[in-house]
């Protein structure tokens, strides 16, 4: 009996650290979304004139207006002088690895200058090779960026660590 409880324990917290982690955004919408797949995803979307939050984990589901979070009251906070890190070097270091490990998974980018001679000079970046399907220089007045990153909590640890 207990060992199907540990086994199980044992199986959860590994899937949480295999689970992906995957940035989305997407300024067409205006929506950010952060998605921790099969465990949860916060949202941040542009409605109603207003800025929602919303988080749902498992079988939790929560919105916030995020007007109404930032007029709450700031607790007055002591200046504390700053002690001085020889280590600065190395968690610059391991923040680079970390931003190493997160992937672009896809990317759109439309762009329209506004100055048809610029969009006729940057045109043909439409056809080169790496830009194919993800740079578009137009001439309608379409501009937005779609952004997907992926990652894993494993990767992101084993960046900390390295």
């Amino acid at each position: 009996m207990w060992l199907i409880i540990l086994i199980s324990l044992f199986a959860i917290f590994v899937w949480t650290l295999i689970a992906p982690l995957q940035l989305q955004i997407d300024t067409r919408i205006p929506e950010v979304r952060l998605r921790w797949i099969t465990v949860g995803k916060a949202k941040l979307v542009y409605e109603q004139e207003k800025w929602w939050l919303r988080i749902s984990v498992l079988f939790f589901s929560k919105e916030w207006d995020l007007a109404t979070m930032s007029h709450k009251k700031k607790k007055k906070i002591r200046k504390v002088e700053p002690k001085k890190s020889t280590k600065k070097s190395r968690w610059l270091r391991r923040l680079f690895n970390m931003g190493k490990s997160f992937r672009v998974t896809r990317w759109q980018l439309a762009v329209d200058t506004g100055d048809d001679i610029k969009n006729a000079w940057l045109y043909q970046l439409n056809f080169y090779p790496a830009f194919r399907h993800h740079l578009n220089i137009n001439f309608f007045d379409e501009n937005y960026l779609f952004l997907q990153i992926r990652n894993a909590p494993w990767r992101l640890i084993y960046a900390l660590m390295k």
